[in-house]
């Protein structure tokens, strides 16, 4: 299932909460995969990122992500790496 995160959870994600918030909701959707798309979202903070990685690494479903600009890419990719040493 795919997934617009800047339309449903705004183009600036500045607070954990809402990566919490956008996980939690997806473990509740019926279906195991889900693509979040990025395309529309303009900035990502660390602490989002970093709650979005720990997170996803809990849930059971498979959550994969799509058209991340290469500024988010830098953020992501920091997260990542913190989270999955």
């Amino acid at each position: 299932m795919l997934i617009n995160v800047g339309g449903e959870f705004g183009t600036h994600l500045e607070s954990n909460e809402i990566a919490i918030e956008l996980v939690d909701i997806l473990n509740k959707i019926d279906g195991d995969n889900f693509i979040l798309d990025f395309k529309e979202v303009m900035f990502i903070t660390m602490n989002f990122a970093q709650a979005y990685y720990n997170a996803k690494n809990e849930s059971p479903k498979k959550i994969s992500e799509i058209n991340i600009g290469d500024e988010i890419s830098v953020v992501m990719g920091a997260a990542d790496e913190a989270c999955n040493p």
